[in-house]
């Protein structure tokens, strides 16, 4: 067993294409459904009737308008953040069409339930911290095991898991 890791760039295939714009459609419905919240809270946060359970001093310090303007603007600036961070490293790696085959080794291999079925993982040396535990079928989980080669493909820049493969 080899326990070396080797990092090289490639050019994206079709599929990996095909995954990655399946990945962009998610995010982008996720940051939709974001977005019309945070725009509805902030339409409807000014008119709503101040509670104040205080004393009269903190009403002079910050008003109601000013505390829902403060809400909807750390809203914003957080639904900014989240445009960013989910769609720039997607968008990135769809216009250059290039991934990252890593050339690694497996460190461990589990399984765990979720939402009532059994789901395999194994986890590999050398790869970025979102690519923790990448899944594994049921039938190629008995095949694996520790310090087993593997090749792990994800994408350059949002991180994300393409494909693995074996080697033998």
């Amino acid at each position: 067993m080899d326990n070396q890791i080797q990092i090289s760039e490639l050019p994206c295939t079709t599929e990996d294409i095909e995954r990655l714009e399946a990945m962009k459609c998610k995010a982008k419905r996720e940051l939709r459904f974001a977005g019309i919240f945070i725009f509805v809270i902030s339409v409807v946060l000014p008119f709503l009737p101040p509670k104040y359970s205080g004393s009269k001093s903190m009403l002079d310090i910050m008003s109601y308008p000013t505390a829902a303007a403060g809400i909807v603007t750390v809203l914003g600036v957080i639904f900014l953040w989240s445009i960013y961070y989910m769609l720039y490293g997607l968008s990135k790696d769809l216009k250059l069409k290039t991934k990252i085959a890593a050339q690694t080794y497996v460190t461990s291999v589990g399984a765990a339930d979720y939402k009532g079925g059994k789901y395999g993982y194994f986890t590999a040396a050398g790869l970025p911290l979102s690519l923790g535990r990448l899944p594994v079928n049921d039938d190629e989980f008995g095949l694996l095991s520790k310090g087993d080669n593997v090749v792990v493909e994800y994408s350059k820049y949002g991180k994300k898991f393409l494909s693995w493969k074996k080697i033998q």
